[in-house]
């Protein structure tokens, strides 16, 4: 297969896979989250779509120039473009819904820079980032806002009650049918740790597209750590700059009090009282160093069709 004719199977791939979610790209989208070619992919992955290798060998990079080419000559049938977005053909109703879905995503916009700054504040929050519809730009009228949360690596579970309580008392924690707008904390993680669950196509898109809001070094950190697999599935794409901010003095002082025999006990104390009470399940992660709470993930639905449909 020629060098041009393999693009052109990568960019189709590419479409397909966001198209399954309704999402056209732009041009540097498509170029930055160009998927790695499928049958190759296939050698690296068990039949649920996770990755299986630790051969880490990547494809060689692919200029926005020569995609742009690929599009104009090689896709002219396969793929249009409508209101600056490309799609497969004959989709073009996508484009206009992706337009449409950041009416939605405007006022959640307000209500992060509102309320997630003051996670700065708290003892033992490290790092936070944007995931789900709303970084992904497919946030809809009843959609909530997910946060992957990075906590000390020797406090997941106290940091992780603290959160709850502060979006609790603000009254913007999801919970119940309490959905829409609220923040979904389902994911945290003892320091920055490299994953070992969970590794497909799609999730790695999720952590591809996390967007830093707190702690920007930490989540940076984070991807890097998870580059090697993420990367598998897109070469092309790059983790966010490491940039450092400063504790702030209100978190330094409630850590001095926390840190020490009381807060030790408190972290055990909070484990064995939480622990029980989480249902086990499918894409539920319940381990030293992560709590990952997706029971009503649709990604394998997802990664079947893409792969083998």
């Amino acid at each position: 297969m020629t060098q041009q004719l393999m693009l052109k199977e990568r960019i189709l791939s590419t479409l397909k896979f966001f198209d399954l979610q309704d999402y056209p790209l732009t041009l540097l989208e498509l170029h930055k989250y160009l998927i790695a070619d499928v049958e190759f992919l296939k050698q690296k992955i068990d039949t649920q779509g996770e990755i299986i290798t630790r051969d880490y060998t990547q494809e060689p990079e692919v200029s926005i120039f020569e995609v742009l080419k690929c599009l104009d000559v090689k896709c002219a049938k396969e793929v249009q473009n409508t209101l600056g977005f490309y799609h497969l053909a004959g989709r073009g109703a996508i484009a206009q819904t992706r337009l449409t879905n950041y009416f939605f995503g405007i006022k959640r916009e307000k209500l992060i820079k509102k309320y997630v700054g003051g996670l700065r504040r708290l003892p033992f929050i490290r790092g936070v980032a944007l995931g789900g519809s709303q970084a992904m730009g497919l946030s809809k009228r009843g959609s909530d806002i997910d946060l992957l949360i990075i906590t000390d690596s020797r406090f997941l579970w106290l940091g992780r009650t603290i959160a709850t309580l502060y979006f609790q008392v603000l009254g913007k924690r999801r919970y119940g049918e309490k959905i829409a707008d609220r923040f979904c904390l389902n994911h945290y993680l003892a320091g920055p740790k490299a994953l070992g669950n969970i590794k497909n196509l799609y999730s790695a898109m999720e952590y591809a597209r996390l967007r830093p809001l707190v702690g920007q070094g930490v989540v940076a950190n984070f991807q890097k750590n998870n580059l090697g697999w993420i990367r598998q599935f897109f070469p092309q794409w790059r983790s966010v700059p490491a940039l450092l901010e400063n504790f702030l003095a209100v978190q330094k002082f409630l850590e001095k009090i926390l840190s020490g025999r009381f807060g030790l006990w408190l972290e055990s104390k909070l484990k064995s009282w939480q622990l029980p009470r989480i249902k086990k399940g499918k894409f539920i992660i319940v381990e030293e160093d992560e709590l990952s709470f997706h029971p009503d993930s649709k990604q394998q639905l997802l990664l079947q069709k893409f792969f083998y449909e």
